[in-house]
């Protein structure tokens, strides 16, 4: 059976509902490492490290619930040099993934009175992997922030870097205190909203709909995921573009209908429910907070062998937007309504996180690649989808390592790549005449 997540305590005071329950989680199973979430920024140039060290540290006192900060004696970044191996970036990216399959330590799970958030659960380091070749690596544990406060802090640092190096005084800080995620919950908790919410969410999953996986079966969440990458080609990219762009959509709605698509015609199954990350940040001031709101709902995509491409894509459009109006309500109060027998702690089944978030950051002239190293618990399967300042789509592929051998990350990305592609070429043919079809007419 997945992991058994315990109800979420009211937590201490100004803990947002989304750390209260990752929260009660790690706390519930204090040896667990999964809640904890990195990127890297590869820096292609000739990188001023002091202002780098400078920008990061004003960067971090602009949003001081984040702390402590380590740093050298001189109070720079913690440096590694994986320069003289083999593969410098993935001696690197293997020695984060190992400081991100660590817990946290139990006493770090307690936050000092009036900060409402623990302490050391943020990080970051430079790595040296060649001449003007530099990462910056960002660590943190969800109950500090989420990927979309990672998102704020990369591009304020990029900022702020390039102000010091330019001469001038950065801008006023964009961040809003932390204070006004925890707020809006509040008002949020008891209201007409929620009350709509609720109603919405229980009318829509009444039927409890059977998660279905190409695993066939369930498993708790492990520390640590198997991954796969793939970055489409300029064709495949064209495609999928032109097909949104015919059908008035975006990338996101391809990725999820194409999800839902696979894994019918893996499983068989008359409809996919998958399980898609919100930032469920719709309150006032709450888009620039660096903190943790992030919620994962179900959407629910029927597909029928009579089916296009564009049917399925304007029913995504739907379903995402009915997401969205309806994002507030806790997806670990939803799972354990819907799917108790699951665990009660997350929406089960596979997982799609749509990433539109900053890939590039400009360093003063110096482009930074942002590049995903972990976004949280994978309890089967997860498609990362984040497009490049050139369109093409990144597509990251996890796996839980207790479901999927080695293999199947690779396996799974090259048959959805392949079936992404022939659905943009094809989008209004019925799917059923595509390779690897929905069995059901």
């Amino acid at each position: 059976m997945p992991r058994t997540e315990p109800p979420a305590p009211a937590g201490p005071p100004g803990l947002t509902a989304a750390q209260a329950h990752i929260l009660a989680a790690q706390s519930a199973d204090p040896s667990y490492a999964g809640h904890n979430v990195g990127q890297y920024i590869e820096l292609f140039g000739p990188i001023d490290t002091a202002a780098l060290d400078e920008a990061v540290r004003r960067t971090l006192d602009e949003a001081p619930w984040l702390r402590p900060r380590p740093t050298t004696r001189d109070g720079g970044l913690p440096r590694l040099d994986t320069s003289a191996a083999a593969d410098p970036v993935g001696a690197a990216v293997d020695l984060v993934r190992g400081q991100l399959a660590c817990p946290p330590r139990p006493e770090l799970l307690t936050a000092p009175g009036g900060t409402g958030l623990a302490p050391g659960l943020a990080g970051a380091l430079l790595v040296t992997a060649g001449p003007e070749h530099h990462l910056l690596v960002q660590y943190f544990h969800l109950l500090a922030v989420d990927g979309y406060g990672v998102a704020l802090l990369g591009r304020r640092i990029a900022e702020v870097y390039t102000a010091l190096v330019r001469g001038r005084p950065p801008g006023p800080t964009p961040f809003a205190p932390v204070s006004v995620l925890a707020d809006a919950d509040r008002a949020y908790t008891g209201s007409p909203a929620q009350a709509a919410d609720q109603e919405y969410w229980t009318r829509r999953y009444a039927d409890r709909p059977a998660p279905v996986s190409p695993a066939g079966r369930a498993a708790p969440a492990q520390d640590t995921t198997r991954r796969h990458t793939v970055h489409l080609g300029a064709a495949d990219g064209a495609a999928l573009r032109a097909t949104a762009r015919s059908a008035h959509v975006t990338w996101a709605e391809a990725v999820l209908a194409a999800t839902a698509v696979r894994v019918t015609a893996h499983t068989g199954a008359r409809e996919a429910v998958l399980a898609v990350y919100v930032t469920a940040r719709t309150g006032p001031g709450t888009l620039r907070v660096p903190g943790t709101a992030v919620n994962v709902l179900p959407v629910r995509l029927p597909v029928r062998g009579a089916d296009t491409f564009r049917s399925l894509l304007r029913a995504a459009a739907g379903e995402l937007a009915l997401l969205r109006r309806h994002q507030r309500l806790r997806g670990e109060e939803l799972a354990r309504e819907v799917w108790p027998e699951y665990g009660g702690g997350r929406v089960p089944g596979p997982l799609v996180n749509l990433r539109p978030f900053d890939t590039e950051l400009d360093f003063a002239g110096i482009r930074g690649r942002v590049v995903s190293l972990a976004s949280g618990p994978v309890d089967d399967l997860s498609v990362s989808a984040a497009p490049g300042s050139d369109g093409r789509l990144r597509l990251d592929f996890d796996v839980n390592p207790a479901l999927y051998e080695a293999a199947e990350p690779a396996r799974f990305a090259g048959l959805f790549t392949e079936h992404l592609a022939a659905l943009c070429r094809a989008p209004d043919v019925p799917v059923a005449s595509l390779p690897a079809a929905p069995a059901h007419p």
